[in-house]
């Protein structure tokens, strides 16, 4: 009989090892996965799967005599992050992705300590980030070495060697985002591979206690008995899991809760001057000087720079993070921002000359912002974004010599006619702190209780317009104020005439709007006067350029601009008179005499039938042209669906086919080809290898050649340097070989609703909201 007891460190079988380590495996993968909504992309992935395969090389290492021990364990650790970390967890710092560097190790080192609060500020994706990768991977790497060391030492004790995978999957939910990657899924897998692993080892302890102390020596039954136990565990975790799923449905929270909704912003907007209060030292100092070279802005556009919501009365500035409306929120932004907007897409280039400042002029809403030049790196680690607003700050302050590409959704403006079927959006916005009497006189005058919101907005702004334009430069002939405190604004409506610029009217206008219970908010930026003309021609704004106008939110629309100042060449300060009618004296008419009905001669006589054969002739024309009409609108009907599905998908190929990069042409052309199969009605699996997806299309349908497609498609995205564009070409001539084999192999209804089917469209959509 053996002298080892339950619970000491006994040695492990290497079957019984390596399904060990396949668990810690399973379990850090979901950990791992569970990073994604967070980062996007498959950095984390690299990372954390890196790191997971390192430790449990750690754990194994560390858990054979020769090195085995707790010292010899946090040395591999530390030895793998100096190592391995530089290439997994900061690439953008090293050599080819590979090499270490100093600059890479002082990343992974500092990310250590301030990554995690980091990733709680930043604005998702975060894979652009310099050292947020720290994080999924020093996670992974730290609980797959723990993990590993207790099930490889613990025999009895084995269970504990599960709960550093719970921990790191905590820990991938806390720091990620509200929208979850597969959550059911990845609970089911966690669970699962748990309960059975931890059975397994139970039922292995046993046995082994058993065959150490001799209890018996009959075999006999021990086989059906193993048998029946496994089908009992297997039956009972499976019913554990259905219960535990249908139970969790009607008791789930409504709304995932993660670490980033506690974590104040970064940024206290608070502490720097608002850009307002220096609008009329830009036009004083910089009238004729070239701030800012822009390409690519589209037509009518304005260059926003930044977002004002909140006026304590004596400037106009961003809301703290104490107020609710979240203009005063800035997250740090990487390479890419994810947008949930409508819009057209516009990539606009930006070169600064005597601009300087902290606030990037940007457009629309922003997708991704990469700088250029010797201040790249600083000003992008520097970058922080309100997805609320549309504005971005760079904390290290741009100034002459910078320059910055972003692409960017610019929302298109409203016509009158859709504002007028639109409502104003119900939304809290910081209450002004001071409003000037003669303001609320004002606006209690000229605003009538009768007329709708719209109305009474458009009203007010067209006689703010009706006033006198200045901005009181020298060669001005009205004298006007900088400024838009209270006293300002108030001596503003003392006067016959309103005597301003786009500072004045832009806050007047808040303000006004504000009485009426109508939220709005003031927005500086640049334009020329005659406006972006679009095009990739370059443009250069001055200080003239710089303006301000306020936006006012509508249901459906977003925030719709609306514009106050009068015309810079109305600087007329007389008030216009207005027209008084005449009186004309009132004189008594006298009545008409009647009308004597028409005598018609002897000799006429009334062509009635003649009228009545036209009438009728004209009705049969009529009715022919209604019939005609109906039966080509009926077709047109039955032919619209086969159309519109056949634009989206036509234009999907083209996209597909004309992609810039080689390699993203071969993935679309596998792509067109699965979407095919998709929309005949094959149920093609997510989440699994080309190759597998190629095996289940080539099996229903055997002259796709679905699996010959996608060992091409394989070589030629992951194979050494870009595919040949021939060679593509030619790919593409099989692909569409491909496409009518499938359709010949079907009948005819089939391929009819496969005409009309959008389970493809379907099918990328959940894959990109996985991703």
């Amino acid at each position: 009989m053996s002298d080892a007891r339950p619970g000491r460190l006994l040695p492990r079988r290497p079957v019984h090892a390596a399904i060990d380590c396949a668990a810690v495996l399973l379990v850090m993968l979901a950990a791992t996965l569970s990073f994604g909504p967070v980062f996007g992309g498959t950095a984390y992935l690299v990372a954390g799967l890196g790191a997971a395969v390192l430790g449990i090389g750690v754990g194994v290492a560390t858990s054979l005599r020769p090195l085995r021990g707790w010292l010899m364990t946090v040395a591999g650790v530390m030895l793998v992050l100096v190592v391995f970390g530089p290439a997994l967890a900061v690439p953008r710092s090293t050599i080819a992705g590979v090499v270490p560097t100093l600059e890479a190790w002082r990343e992974l080192l500092l990310g250590v300590v301030y990554s995690w609060k980091g990733l709680l500020t930043a604005e998702p994706p975060a894979e652009g980030f310099p050292s947020l990768l720290v994080v999924p991977f020093l996670t992974m790497l730290v609980c797959s070495t723990l993990a590993t060391v207790l099930a490889l030492r613990l025999r009895r004790g084995a269970p504990f060697a599960m709960l550093p995978g719970v921990v790191a999957l905590v820990v991938g939910i806390a720091f990620g985002t509200k929208i979850a990657f597969w959550p059911v899924v990845l609970g089911i897998v966690v669970a699962g591979v748990i309960v059975a692993w931890c059975a397994w080892r139970r039922a292995g302890w046993r046995t082994g206690l058993n065959d150490e102390v001799e209890v018996t020596n009959d075999t006999r039954h021990r086989g059906r008995a193993r048998r029946e136990r496994t089908r009992g565990a297997v039956a009972m975790i499976a019913g554990a899991l259905l219960v535990a799923g249908l139970v969790s449905i009607p008791i789930q929270p409504h709304e995932r809760a993660v670490l980033r909704d506690v974590v104040e912003p970064p940024v206290e907007l608070a502490e720097y001057p608002s850009p307002l209060a220096g609008y009329r030292n830009w036009l004083k100092s910089f009238e004729d000087e070239t701030l800012l070279t822009v390409t690519g802005m589209p037509e009518e556009s304005r260059l926003r720079l930044a977002t004002f919501d909140h006026y304590d009365g004596t400037v106009f500035a961003v809301a703290g993070s104490r107020e609710s409306s979240g203009s005063g929120s800035f997250a740090r932004i990487g390479d890419e921002v994810l947008v949930q907007q409508s819009g057209d897409p516009a990539t606009v280039r930006v070169e600064v000359q005597d601009y300087s400042g902290i606030w990037v002029p940007d457009v629309g809403f922003i997708q991704a912002l990469r700088f250029e030049g010797a201040r790249a790196d600083d000003l992008q680690g520097s970058l922080h974004y309100n997805g609320q607003t549309g504005t971005a700050i760079a904390l290290d302050g741009l100034g002459a010599g910078d320059a910055y590409e972003l692409e960017a959704i610019v929302p298109a403006q409203p016509s009158p006619e859709e504002l007028e079927r639109a409502t104003v959006t119900d939304l809290e916005v910081p209450a002004p702190a001071i409003v000037p009497d003669l303001l609320q006189a004002w606006v209690v005058e000229h605003g009538v209780s009768g007329r709708t919101q719209l109305e009474n907005i458009q009203a007010m702004q067209r006689l703010m317009q009706a006033g006198s334009f200045s901005h009181g430069l020298e060669d001005d002939t009205i004298p006007s104020l900088a400024g838009h405190g209270a006293s300002r604004v108030q001596s503003m409506f003392e006067q016959e005439v309103l005597v301003g610029d786009d500072e004045q009217y832009a806050v007047a206008f808040a303000l006004a709007l504000s009485r009426i219970n109508v939220p709005s908010r003031v927005v500086m930026g640049l334009y020329p006067d005659d406006g972006f003309p679009g095009g990739d021609q370059p443009v250069e704004l001055t200080g003239g350029d710089m303006h301000a106008w306020v936006e006012v939110p509508f249901e459906g629309l977003g925030w719709v601009r609306f514009d106050a100042t009068p015309p810079e060449d109305q600087d007329n300060i007389q008030p216009e008179p207005e027209p008084q009618p005449e009186p004309k004296p009132q004189v008594l008419q006298p009545p008409q005499p009647p009308e004597e009905p028409a005598e018609m001669s002897p000799d006429t006589v009334a062509d009635e039938g003649q009228e009545d054969d036209e009438e009728l002739e004209d009705e049969s024309w009529t009715l022919w042209l209604w019939i005609a009409g109906g039966v080509l609108l009926l077709l047109v009907l039955l032919l619209l669906p086969f159309l519109v599905v056949g634009a989206l998908k036509a234009a999907r190929r083209k996209r597909r086919r004309r992609a810039e990069r080689e390699s993203d042409r071969l993935s679309g052309g596998w792509h067109e080809v699965i979407d095919e199969a998709v929309d005949l009605g094959l149920p093609v699996p997510a989440g699994v290898t080309r190759r597998e997806v190629a095996a289940v299309v080539e099996d229903r349908y055997p002259r796709s050649r679905a699996t010959e497609i996608g060992d091409f498609v394989d070589e030629g995205v992951f194979g050494p340097g870009d595919p040949d564009a021939a060679e593509v070409d030619a790919f593409w001539l099989d692909v569409e070989r491909s496409v009518k084999g499938m359709r010949a192999e079907t009948s005819a209804r089939r391929r009819l609703l496969g005409r009309l089917s959008l389970r493809s469209f379907a099918r990328r959509r959940r894959e990109r909201r996985r991703r």
